[in-house]
């Protein structure tokens, strides 16, 4: 481009340059817009977090856990059996058939009594009484052994689940979470594919099910705000004009006759005095005034009225003005008009600035009735001069933090720019007299109110109601009967 800028008569140059602009088009990234948001750079997992297509296949292959169904309806219970037979009395009467381990052994009696209880209820009641835990097996069939913690190791079955992520949620914040679940209840593996934005938990069905409950809560869909936006806008001019207005020079004129036969000037006895006489008559002017009072004033009010919605803990941006465009770079060398062939002219670079208010908000979601807003706002218009060609833009910016309630009214900001101006002109000295000048006063203010109007359109997890989990101790979590 430098070559067919300095050579503009050379086509050679130009066709090289087109060819490399078009290259250079294909390879890059579009910059994201002024005022909006970056795209987020793709994180980079380590190897022990990512998905594998190993991972895939399993899932693929492997089958759900099997799930027990007792007989609905509750049943009461009076007895005193070892553990085996409690098992079998027990699970009998919800159509339960039980199998033991081959290292289960079969201890003294045990009373057990239970009242009006479901099928989960009283395996559960006898898990903790005979210190054993069920493995199901199928529908009406199950395993029971010694709940220690190599036998759960050697025969609970592992499960593979996969969820989906909302495209609502970052990708930083669904590692924050599955890594919060890792940790709280010691799962065994983690992974991510952030492309086709899943997770894979593997662990025992023990571990893995209740965990999975947090996680789905900790997913639930965060709670959505609508900013209602007023921009209040009053300018106000007046120019003042009073006084009296003098001439400032006094021409001097000959009202004689020199020359006989001929017209004699005849002063205006008005505005003019002659002094002298015979053929030095002179004329002079000594009024000349003029009495003028003018009073204008304006007044514009405008109201601009913009509604934005945004999620808790996501930044919104608004903006209300015009785009301005801005040369940063362009070609300004002499060409020959003489020159012949094809002549090339760079085309310039333009930046476009965005003027008027802009406003950048990001709720905080504490309950339904209250929430907290990190507001940046920022005003930018035409300075009214120009460097190199280059128009000087005035800027001023806000930040603030403010806590409201749904539906009430909050004044942003405000911004009055006032100007006056005060002139007068008259004669020397003359004019130092009250009455004999002449009196020009220009007002300029304009008034700008910025205020935000919050209402609540979807509730925040804080307000769903959420239900107990079962998570039992480290060393002995509950069977999942679901």
């Amino acid at each position: 481009a430098e070559a067919a800028a300095l050579a503009p008569t050379v086509s050679q140059y130009w066709n090289y340059s087109q060819a490399l602009r078009t290259r250079a088009l294909a390879v890059l990234r579009p910059a994201p817009a002024a005022g909006g948001r970056e795209l987020e750079p793709e994180p980079v997992l380590p190897p022990d977090l990512r998905i594998t297509a190993e991972d895939l296949a399993s899932l693929r292959e492997l089958a759900p856990p099997p799930v027990l169904e007792g007989a609905a309806g509750g049943r009461s219970f009076r007895l005193k059996e070892p553990p085996k037979a409690l098992f079998q009395k027990v699970a009998g009467a919800y159509g339960i058939e039980i199998a033991f381990d081959r290292d289960y052994l079969d201890g003294p009696p045990v009373a057990f009594r239970l009242e009006d209880a479901g099928w989960r209820e009283a395996l559960t009641a006898l898990e903790n009484v005979t210190s054993s835990f069920v493995i199901p097996l199928a529908a009406r069939r199950a395993l029971v052994a010694k709940d220690t913690p190599a036998k759960r190791a050697e025969l609970e079955p592992v499960m593979n689940v996969l969820v989906p992520l909302p495209e609502s949620l970052k990708t930083q914040d669904v590692q924050e979470m599955a890594r919060a679940v890792q940790s709280a209840f010691d799962i065994a593996r983690v992974g991510f594919d952030l492309n086709r934005r899943l997770v894979l938990f593997r662990d025992r069905v023990s571990k893995l099910k209740p965990a999975l409950l947090v996680f789905d809560q900790l997913l639930a869909h965060r709670g959505q705000v609508t900013v209602e936006v007023d921009l209040l806008a009053l300018q106000e001019s007046s120019a003042l004009n009073l006084g009296l207005l003098l001439r400032s020079s006094y021409p001097l004129a000959f009202a004689a006759n020199p020359t006989p036969f001929t017209f004699t000037p005849q002063p205006d006895p008005k505005t003019m005095a002659a002094f002298g006489g015979g053929k030095t008559t002179m004329a002079v002017t000594v009024i000349d005034g003029q009495l003028f009072s003018a009073l204008t004033r304006g007044r514009t009010t405008s109201l601009v009225r913009s509604e934005i919605r945004s999620l808790d803990g996501e930044t919104a941006t608004v903006h209300i003005g015009d785009r301005y465009p801005v040369i940063t770079q362009g070609f300004f060398g002499r060409i020959d008009p003489q020159a012949q062939g094809q002549l090339y002219r760079p085309p310039p670079t333009v930046q476009f600035e965005d003027l008027g208010i802009v406003l950048k908000m990001t709720p905080r979601v504490h309950d339904a009735r209250e929430l907290t807003l990190d507001l940046d706002a920022e005003f930018k218009a035409l300075a009214g001069d120009a460097l190199n060609g280059i128009p000087v833009i005035s800027n001023r910016k806000f930040v603030s933090r403010l806590r409201t309630r749904f539906g009430e009214v909050a004044v942003v900001t405000g911004l009055v720019n006032e100007s006056i101006s005060q002139s007068w002109s008259g004669l020397p000295l003359v004019s130092l007299v009250p009455g004999l000048q002449s009196r020009t006063r220009t007002l300029d203010r304009t008034v700008l109110l910025l205020t935000v109007t919050p209402r609540l359109e979807a509730l925040p997890p804080v307000e769903m109601p959420s239900f107990p989990i079962r998570t039992g101790s480290e060393a002995r979590p509950p069977t999942p009967y679901y």
